[in-house]
C-alpha cells in the first residue's frame, strides 16, 4: 500500500481497534456478571427447594420418626424442581443413607464431610457440570444434598455471549461504516482546499473556502483558519502595496525639488548668494528624506522585533514635569497656554524613557500643530495601582470621525496638502502606537471637528513580558 494511503488510513483503524478493545474489554465484564447473576439465582432456587425439603422432612419426622420414609420420599421431592438432578440424605456423621439419582455417575459419593452451615459446590459428572448444595437439617440429625445440572444455566450463558458478540459486530461495522462515510467527506474538503491553495498565489484575493455543516470538526477548524489567514495575508499585502506606494510617492517629491532646483542652478548663472539658496533648500529637502527614512528604518526594525526596549523604573512625574515645561516652550511662538493637570501621587512605572519620552513629546508637539493661536492644550495624568492614564486634549482643529480608525496608518494624514510644509511625514502617530503597543498599553483618539482631539495612552505601571510586535499583523 502506498504510503500516503497508509497515512489516511492509520488514524481510523486506530480508533477502531480501540473501540474493539473497549467492546471486548466491556463485554467480558457484562458476560462474567450475567454469568454471576444466573449462578446466584441458581443458588437461590437450590436453597428456595433445600428448606422445603428440610420443612417436609421434619414434619415426617415428627409424624413417623423412621429413615424409611424419609427416603420413600425423595423421588416425589424431586419432582418439585424438574432440573434436579439428584437428591441424597446424610447421617449426621456424613454416611450416605440414601439418594434419589437414577444415575449412579450422578450420584453423590456414599460419604461427605457434614456441613457446619449451607455450602455450595459445582462438579463434573457424565452429564456435565452439576451445581449442589449442602444444607443441614434444623434438627441436626440429617444433612442433605441436591445436585442442579447446568446446562440449562450454561445455554443461557452462551446465548447471551452470543448476543453480545453480535452487537460488537454490529457496532464496529456501523462505525467503520461511518469513519468511512467522514473520511471520505474530508477527504474532498481537503482536496478542495488544496485547490483555493493553489490558487492563492495568482489572486490578491482568494475564494473564502466553505465546507458543509455536516463535516467533521476539524475539517471546519481548518477551514475557519484557513479564511483567517487569508484575510490577513491579503491585508497584509494590500498595506504592502499602499506602502510601497507612499514610500515612492514620499521619497518622489523632494527628489523631483532636488533635481528640478539643481538643474536650474546649473543652466542659469547664478551668482554666489543665490547658489547659497538653492543649497539651503536642497539641504532642507534632504533633511526631509533624512527624518523620512530614519522614521522608516525605526518602523522596520519593531517589525522585526529588532528594537530592544530598555526597561527601567521610570519616575513619571519627573517626566511629565519635564515634558510639560519644553511644551510651553514650543508653544510661545503661538501663544498657547499649556496646562498640566495631575495629583502629586507618586508614580513609578517600568518603561524605557527615551522611547515614553518620544510618544508624549510626538502627541504634545501635534496638539500644538493643529491648535490656532492662542489656544489651549491640557495634559491630564490619572492612576490606580495597576494603570496611569495619559491624555493629550487640544482645543484645535479636530477630525471627522471617518479619520479617527486611520490615523495610526503610515503615511495617512487628515491635511495632505498641509503636513509637507511644516515637515511633517505621516509616521509620527504610527511609531507612537509602536511604542504604546511595545510597553503592553493602548492608545484611543476622540475628536470633534472645530473643537479639538484627545489622544489617550493608558499604560500598566508593571510589564509582565516585554514583546516588541506591533506592526506584525496589523500594520504591515
Amino acid at each position: 500500500m502506498p504510503r500516503k494511503s497508509r497515512q489516511i488510513f492509520r488514524l481510523p483503524s486506530l480508533n477502531l481497534l480501540f473501540l474493539a478493545l473497549i467492546l471486548s474489554g466491556g463485554g467480558f465484564f457484562w458476560h462474567a456478571t450475567h454469568q454471576q447473576q444466573l449462578l446466584n439465582r441458581w443458588d437461590s432456587q437450590l436453597l428456595t427447594t433445600a428448606r422445603h425439603i428440610d420443612y417436609c422432612f421434619s414434619s415426617q419426622i415428627a409424624a413417623k420418626n423412621n429413615q424409611q420414609s424419609l427416603c420413600d420420599s425423595l423421588p416425589e421431592l424431586q419432582k418439585i424442581d424438574p432440573v434436579t438432578s439428584g437428591i441424597a440424605l446424610y447421617s449426621p456423621t456424613g454416611e450416605l443413607i440414601c439418594s434419589s439419582a437414577l444415575d449412579p455417575e450422578t450420584a453423590v459419593s456414599k460419604s461427605k464431610t457434614p456441613p457446619n452451615s449451607v455450602e455450595f459446590d459445582t462438579r463434573t459428572s457424565s452429564q456435565g457440570y452439576l451445581r449442589s448444595i449442602a444444607y443441614p437439617f434444623k434438627s441436626g440429625k440429617y444433612f442433605l444434598s441436591i445436585d442442579y445440572r447446568l446446562d440449562q444455566l450454561n445455554r443461557q450463558s452462551a446465548a447471551f455471549a452470543t448476543l453480545l458478540f453480535l452487537a460488537g459486530i454490529i457496532i464496529l461495522t456501523c462505525f467503520a461504516l461511518l469513519q468511512r462515510k467522514l473520511r471520505s467527506r474530508n477527504l474532498v474538503a481537503i482536496r478542495r482546499l488544496t485547490k483555493v491553495i493553489n490558487r492563492t498565489n495568482t489572486e490578491l484575493v482568494p475564494p473564502a473556502f466553505k465546507v458543509s455543516d455536516a463535516a467533521d470538526s476539524d475539517v471546519q477548524e481548518l477551514a475557519r483558519c484557513y479564511n483567517e489567514m487569508m484575510t490577513r495575508r491579503s491585508n497584509n499585502l494590500r498595506r504592502a502595496r499602499q506602502f510601497a506606494a507612499d514610500v515612492t510617492h514620499e521619497l518622489r517629491t523632494p527628489l523631483t525639488i532636488l533635481r528640478g532646483e539643481t538643474e536650474l542652478a546649473l543652466r542659469s548663472g547664478r551668482n554666489q548668494e543665490q547658489l547659497q539658496q538653492v543649497l539651503v533648500s536642497n539641504l532642507e529637502e534632504i533633511s526631509r528624506m533624512s527624518y523620512l527614512i530614519e522614521d522608516l528604518l525605526l518602523l522596520s526594525k519593531g517589525d522585526l522585533g529588532e528594537i530592544p526596549l530598555k526597561m527601567e523604573s521610570l519616575d513619571f512625574n519627573e517626566l511629565i514635569t519635564e515634558l510639560h515645561h519644553q511644551a510651553q516652550l514650543l508653544a510661545t511662538t503661538k501663544n498657547i497656554k499649556v496646562e498640566l493637570h495631575a495629583s502629586e501621587k507618586a508614580i513609578n512605572l517600568q518603561a524605557d524613557s527615551f522611547r515614553l519620552r518620544q510618544v508624549l513629546l510626538n502627541l504634545l508637539t501635534n496638539a500644538i500643530k493643529y491648535t490656532p493661536d492662542d489656544g489651549d492644550v491640557f495634559i491630564e495624568i490619572e492612576s490606580d495601582d495597576n494603570f496611569v492614564t495619559i491624555s493629550v486634549v487640544d482645543s484645535g482643529i479636530g477630525m471627522d470621525e471617518e479619520h479617527l480608525e486611520l490615523i495610526f496608518n503610515r503615511f495617512y494624514r487628515v491635511d495632505k496638502t498641509g503636513n509637507r510644509n511644516d515637515g511633517g511625514s505621516g509616521l509620527g502617530l504610527a511609531i507612537v502606537k509602536w511604542i504604546v503597543d511595545a510597553h503592553q498599553g493602548t492608545i484611543e483618539v476622540t475628536s470633534t471637528p472645530g473643537q479639538g482631539s484627545r489622544f489617550t495612552v493608558v499604560l500598566p505601571l508593571e510589564q509582565k513580558e516585554i514583546i516588541v510586535e506591533a506592526f506584525t499583523e496589523n500594520d504591515y
